[in-house]
C-alpha cells in the first residue's frame, strides 16, 4: 500500500473543492492542511499533518514531519510557493501544478493534477436524486466581501419563487461575522426560516449541506461544500469569476447578469468594489438547469 500525501491548505472554499480528489484517493491518504482544513476532513481523513500557523518555525516543523513520513507520494494541491518548497524539501516523489489557467474550473485544475499519479480513481460524477427536505440559503459574505451579497430585492424574488415552486422551509447560513445580515435578509424571506448562522459547527454545515434539497448561494466556502456533496447547487456569481470558481459537478449552476456581463466574460480579477452585478441573475435559469436532479 502506497502512503500518499495531500497538500491543501487556504479558505473554505478552497479546502472543499478538494473533497472529491481526497475521496478518489486509492490509499487512506494523509492530509497535510490548516486547522480549518483537519476540523472539515475529520469525517473523511484518519491521518493529519497540520500547519498550526505561518511562521517560519512552523512551517520548519512541518517539514520536520514530512521528512519523518516517508511518503510515496506528495500530492501538492495547493501549489503556492510555501507548499512547493515543502513538497521539494521533502525530497519526495511528486505532482507539480499544472499551469492554471483563469478561464478554468478550479475543480478540473485540482483533477488534472491528481490525474497525474496513479494513486487517485477518476472523479464520481454520478448525480443523486434528493429528496424533500429544505432549502439553504447562503446570502452572506464577509465584510471584506460585500461586493458579493446580493441586492435585497434578488433575495425576494429568489425566495418567493423557490417557494412557489417547491413549498419547502429556507434555512439561511452563514458565519458569525455576517449573522446579522442574514436576520436581515431573514426578515424579507417568506415562508418558514431558520436562521443557522453563526451556529453551527463546520461538521455541523457540512451535514446540513448535505441533507438539503437545495442550495442557492453566493460565491463561498458553503457553495463549495454543498456542490462536493451531490446537493443540488445554484453558485450566484457577479464579483468573482464564474468559470474559475464555479461550483463542482453536474448537479450545480454558476449564474451570473447576463446585461451587467453582456459579452459573457467574467471579471479578469475578483472585484472588492460593490456594483450593480446581480440584479438581472434569473434564478429560473438555474432551476432549469438543474431540473433532472432537483426533488
Amino acid at each position: 500500500m502506497k502512503k500518499v500525501g495531500i497538500i491543501r491548505f487556504s479558505a473554505l472554499g478552497d479546502i472543499a473543492s478538494t473533497i472529491p480528489i481526497v475521496r478518489g484517493c486509492k490509499y487512506p491518504p494523509v492530509l497535510v492542511t490548516s486547522p480549518l482544513g483537519k476540523a472539515l476532513y475529520e469525517d473523511e481523513c484518519d491521518s493529519f499533518l497540520v500547519l498550526r500557523n505561518k511562521s517560519f518555525k512552523e512551517v520548519l516543523r512541518l517539514l520536520r514531519e514530512l521528512w519523518r513520513g516517508r511518503f510515496d507520494m506528495l500530492v501538492d494541491l495547493q501549489s503556492n510557493d510555501r507548499s512547493k518548497m515543502l513538497t521539494a524539501l521533502a525530497m519526495t516523489p511528486r505532482v507539480n501544478s499544472i499551469g492554471i489557467n483563469q478561464q478554468q474550473q478550479t475543480t478540473k485544475i485540482l483533477s488534472d493534477i491528481a490525474q497525474r499519479t496513479d494513486c487517485f480513481y477518476p472523479l464520481d460524477m454520478t448525480p443523486e436524486k434528493r429528496e424533500q427536505s429544505y432549502i439553504v440559503l447562503n446570502a452572506g459574505s464577509s465584510e471584506k466581501w460585500r461586493s458579493k451579497r446580493l441586492p435585497d430585492h434578488k433575495w425576494v424574488e429568489f425566495s418567493r419563487r423557490l417557494l412557489d415552486r417547491f413549498g419547502l422551509p429556507f434555512v439561511l447560513t452563514g458565519s458569525e461575522e455576517e449573522r446579522e445580515y442574514v436576520q436581515h435578509i431573514a426578515r424579507l424571506v417568506p415562508g418558514k426560516v431558520e436562521v443557522l448562522a453563526g451556529k453551527t459547527t463546520i461538521q455541523e454545515l457540512k451535514k446540513l449541506l448535505k441533507e438539503a434539497c437545495l442550495t442557492v448561494s453566493t460565491d463561498s466556502g458553503p457553495m463549495h461544500l454543498s456542490a462536493v456533496q451531490k446537493t443540488p447547487t445554484i453558485g450566484l456569481f457577479g464579483a468573482t469569476s464564474w468559470i474559475k470558481s464555479a461550483p463542482f459537478g453536474p448537479w450545480s449552476v454558476a449564474l451570473y447578469d447576463h446585461v451587467y456581463y453582456a459579452e459573457g466574460r467574467p471579471p479578469s480579477s475578483s472585484r472588492l468594489v460593490v456594483d450593480d452585478y446581480y440584479s438581472n441573475i434569473r434564478i429560473e435559469e438555474g432551476l432549469e438547469a438543474l431540473r433532472p436532479v432537483l426533488c
